[in-house]
């Protein structure tokens, strides 16, 4: 029989860690097949979201969020570098879900129009992931609680840890 040695939440954060620094399209895989964004996003958004334009939205609002997770993972600073990212990388585009990379006018009034259900979310995802920071550090659960009220520069940052250690869970 051989003896399996059971991973620790911390060994688990150091392999995504790992992925994220040496190869790039394994940690979108790994985000892919554990990322359930219906965990994430509160119906209050999708509700929002899906409420009458008049006409169907060309793109859907799972793409639109997880482009802006990779924006965040990957401290992309700007949309037009964003884009440009999405039109060279068919990887990037597969992961978001787009046949068609939305210009830049689509992404300001994505972030203007849903700010508070971004927020909403961001908040969200530090409820569920403050639990677990707890386990593999204290003062990484602590730093999320602070950001969670009154840091707002190191977001970026928070929300690259928090995708990390949801993708390990």
């Amino acid at each position: 029989m051989i003896p399996y040695k059971q991973l620790t939440l911390a060994e688990i954060f150091e392999d995504c860690q790992n992925k994220f620094d040496n190869d790039k399209y394994q940690f979108l895989s790994l985000l892919h097949q554990t990322i359930n964004l219906d965990e994430i996003v509160p119906v209050s958004f999708v509700t929002h979201f899906h409420a009458s334009t008049g006409r169907p939205r060309k793109h859907p609002l799972y793409p639109m969020i997880k482009v802006l997770l990779i924006q965040r993972i990957f401290s992309i600073p700007t949309d037009t570098l964003l884009i440009i990212f999405l039109k060279y990388s068919q990887e990037l585009r597969d992961f978001c879900g787009f046949r068609v990379v939305p210009d830049a006018s689509k992404f300001t009034r994505f972030k203007q129009d849903f700010l508070m259900d971004l927020q909403s979310m961001f908040d969200h995802l530090v409820d569920i992931t403050e639990p677990i920071c707890q386990r593999i550090d204290s003062n990484l659960a602590s730093m999320s609680m602070m950001i969670k009220h009154h840091i707002a520069p190191i977001l970026r940052e928070f929300v690259h840890i928090s995708l990390l250690i949801l993708t390990s869970v």
